[in-house]
């Protein structure tokens, strides 16, 4: 480390002392320089190094520079500069373009797509990552294809597409593992843990995550060390062990608050309040949360404040600043009618960005049913038709729980049909609550409920059955039972599936409620 160290001053050193009429070998020590700190872990000492810098290139051209911009792009991203970010990744994809340099513009398209995945902008990071597994794919680059199907992956398992990641980060830990892409690797692998974990592939998680820490440990790549301890805590922390999981993690947030990793540290911070919540102490969950929001805003202010600058600052915006004084007193009724335009444009685009929203709400609205917040009956066809191709075509087990209440009109002739509502309700919250977020929750019917449950087979489902009864016989203040039809998916169409568990529901009423059957010998 101290080597490391001591390079990065040498390097830096050599880069202040090259002469202004050799840029590209300049350039080329501040690249090994920050290349070096970012290995470290050292983010915000690369980016705000990185940054100063590049300003002193403005209308450099060249290919080093591409390298440099791409760079930043990710630097950017983590310490949450997302709108100087946007415009490095403009400004190399223009030089690789107009250099023919396709393999680093399918870099600088995979940081982009990583890029926007921070931003939570799901659709236009699937967009880039698709493009640049594309341009891989035409380019014969096994290595680039590699870290797309990783993106893609990660897209699919965070965005609301519906699709696994699973297939997609196999296949990129093949080709990583293929080519010895050892300082890849460790990240791929703690992913791919994390969805084993989630499918219920623990042993295979465990041998992941073991991978990832060695390889790291053998790079010394603080950075890959410290992620594999996240998802480690993360493993902990859905086998109860609390304590152990709240000690990793803090770890982990004095790493990235050291380095000024602020969008991985807002994640650190959710996964520790989520622990505490577990834990019953409020008082630190409340905390952290606090924590949460002002690194939030922080976020915001100094993006806002960056993009500000950098307009005012702008070689075009003196320009036209300096047109619009010249030219004043000639145009004023110009540019009145310019200023009312504009005023009109920006309510017209305040307007689009309303609707835009009004729209987003009631698609969702649409699909979602409002007194429980489950999916609805009318969103239920099409996702059981798409997990049940899914299944079809990775070979996995796809399981359907359908539970109806027993005796409910019962509870609402007795406290009234208000209480009844805010019994569904909290129904809704807690059959969320014991599912995975790969899984699927609907209100199937008044008092009747269907749970899809993707990569589960029979064991699983009776266990999701056990921990929401369990759930409801704890949490609900008007005691409630019911009783419950589970089947595993073998090849039937969606309408059979659904009539078929629906049968074995009521078989389970008319041996006596409060009960799951399974067996379709009973029907």
């Amino acid at each position: 480390m101290e080597e490391n160290k001591n390079k990065v001053v040498e390097l830096l050193k050599q880069y202040m002392s090259t002469p202004e009429n050799e840029p590209s070998r300049g350039i080329s020590y501040l690249k090994e320089a920050v290349f070096i700190l970012n290995g470290q872990g050292k983010t915000l000492a690369a980016h705000e190094i990185l940054e100063k810098e590049l300003r002193k290139f403005h209308d450099n051209s060249t290919v080093e520079m591409a390298i440099l911009l791409n760079m930043m792009i990710k630097l950017s991203a983590l310490v949450g500069d997302f709108a100087g970010a946007v415009e490095y990744s403009r400004r190399a994809q223009a030089i690789c373009e107009a250099k023919n340099e396709r393999e680093l513009l399918t870099k600088v398209i995979i940081n982009t797509s990583g890029l926007y995945f921070k931003m939570k902008d799901y659709d236009k990071a699937l967009m880039h990552a698709n493009k640049a597994l594309q341009m891989a794919k035409r380019n014969g680059d096994e290595i680039n294809a590699a870290c797309c199907l990783n993106n893609i992956a990660i897209i699919h398992e965070n965005g609301e597409t519906g699709e696994s990641g699973i297939p997609y980060l196999e296949e990129a830990v093949k080709i990583k593992e293929k080519h010895g892409m050892n300082a890849e690797l460790p990240s791929s692998y703690v992913n791919l843990a994390e969805l084993y974990y989630e499918s219920e592939r623990k042993a295979e998680a465990a041998e992941l995550l073991e991978k990832a820490r060695t390889i790291a440990k053998a790079n010394e790549n603080e950075y890959a060390i410290v992620e594999a301890m996240k998802y480690e805590a993360r493993f902990l922390k859905g086998e109860g062990d609390l304590a152990s999981a709240i000690n990793l993690l803090e770890e982990v947030r004095e790493y990235h608050q050291e380095n000024g990793n602020k969008t991985e540290l807002l994640g650190v911070l959710n996964d520790i309040s989520s622990v505490y919540e577990l834990m019953g102490d409020s008082k630190e969950a409340l905390n952290t949360f606090k924590q949460i929001t002002e690194l939030s805003r922080s976020i915001f202010k100094e993006e806002q404040a960056r993009s500000i600058a950098q307009l005012e600052s702008s070689f075009e915006a003196r320009e036209k600043l300096r047109e619009i004084n010249d030219l004043a007193e000639q145009n004023k009724r110009l540019r009145t009618v310019n200023e009312e335009i504009s005023e009109k444009n920006n309510e017209l685009q305040e307007m689009k960005a309303k609707l835009e929203e009004i729209n987003r709400l009631l698609e969702k609205q649409a699909e979602t049913d409002p007194l429980t917040g489950l999916l609805n009956h009318r969103k239920m066809k099409s996702v059981l038709d798409s997990e049940i191709s899914r299944a079809e075509r990775y070979e996995t087990p796809l399981t359907m729980i359908m539970l109806d209440l027993d005796d409910f009109k019962s509870i609402n002739d007795c406290y009234g049909h208000l209480k009844g509502d805010e019994l569904l309700a909290a129904i809704g919250k807690l059959i969320r609550s014991s599912i995975r977020k790969n899984d699927f929750a609907f209100r199937y019917g008044g008092e009747e409920f269907l749970i899809l449950l993707p990569s589960a087979d029979m064991q699983r489902t009776t266990e999701v059955y056990s921990r929401l009864k369990e759930s409801l016989r704890e949490h609900l203040e008007i005691a409630v039972s019911f009783s419950a039809g589970a089947k595993q998916w073998k090849g039937e169409s969606s309408d059979e599936f659904i009539s078929i568990v629906d049968k074995l529901l009521y078989e389970a009423k008319a041996k006596g409620k409060d009960r799951l059957e399974t067996s379709e010998a009973a029907i």
